[in-house]
């Protein structure tokens, strides 16, 4: 079971997406408004459209040239891919799989930290590729390709998509709440009646904007949720490839770090995106002694 192949992470991931689903149709609708003068298209027709236009975040090209600029990440230097590009094709060997098919990508960051969108798009902390020895970072990018080996990014990259006009819709309703608490001081100035009927306006116009941002905030921490088995699953692959000890080290700097305490309170574990470095990494073990064991 080393090529790609369905996990139960993969349909739990829709979830989010659910939770998205309903905010996504408003922002297109409003969306829609905008642009219908312009484009002769009925609501049905360019909710299709929108949807369809999805596969975008799975092109491998649209993804380089695209989808990496949305995630805030950039492409590896030349002394940078000396570190990674052997460690992508020692696991793609072991999985039986292309490295070819993978986009890397580099996360500027001061954490040991990686993660997988897309399908293909594997990124890597600088820190990870700066401070983990050659054998940590096997580990580390196993895990990662294992999510996408498992498929569970493909429901993550379906979320991001819908999350796009929901952004953009939280940032015009801001902007244009405070074009409207200007006129509306000036109105005021002018009369009650309309300063009054401003403050309406600047009401409705805030409410929705906050919608918009509670509904990226509510699929944001259901994905956190969701999530953590996807990262148990992904280390269980990783120790089946042959990388269980090499990912357990990259942990162990986690924990060095201090970055991945366990959560005590629940709106912490909430809003943890993985599991706490060292559960994972006793997991890692139990699974080594297990598979020890069979041999």
């Amino acid at each position: 079971m080393h090529k790609r192949d369905i996990e139960s992470s993969a349909f739990t991931a829709a979830i989010p997406v659910l939770v998205l689903l309903p905010a996504w149709l408003v922002a297109m609708f409003l969306i829609h408004l905008v642009v219908s003068p312009f484009v002769s298209t009925g609501f049905g027709m360019f909710l299709l459209i929108a949807a369809l236009a999805s596969v975008v975040m799975f092109l491998p090209i649209t993804q380089k040239l695209f989808v990496t600029r949305l995630l805030g990440v950039r492409s590896p230097t030349a002394k940078e891919r000396v570190r990674l590009e052997p460690a992508v094709k020692t696991v793609a060997q072991a999985a039986r799989v292309s490295p070819e098919r993978f986009v890397l990508a580099v996360d500027d960051s001061n954490d040991v930290n990686a993660f997988a969108c897309g399908g293909h798009i594997l990124v890597v902390s600088s820190y990870s590729l700066e401070r983990l020895s050659e054998h940590e970072l096997t580990g580390v990018v196993a895990h990662e390709m294992s999510h996408h080996l498992g498929a569970h990014t493909v429901a993550l990259s379906i979320g991001q998509w819908l999350s796009l006009p929901i952004v953009a819709c939280a940032r015009v309703g801001f902007a244009l709440q405070g074009v409207a608490s200007r006129i509306e001081r000036r109105l005021r100035r002018t009369s009650r009646t309309l300063g009054l009927a401003g403050r309406g306006v600047i009401a409705v116009i805030t409410a929705v904007a906050w919608v918009f941002e509670a509904a990226l905030l509510v699929g944001h921490m259901v994905n956190n949720v969701v999530g953590k088995e996807a990262e148990f699953q992904a280390d269980a692959r990783a120790v089946r490839l042959g990388f269980g000890r090499q990912l357990s080290g990259a942990l162990a700097h986690v924990m060095a770090q201090g970055t991945s305490p366990r959560p005590l309170h629940w709106r912490e574990r909430i809003f943890a995106s993985h599991p706490p470095a060292r559960t994972r990494m006793a997991k890692i073990e139990a699974q080594l002694r297990a598979r020890d064991r069979r041999r």
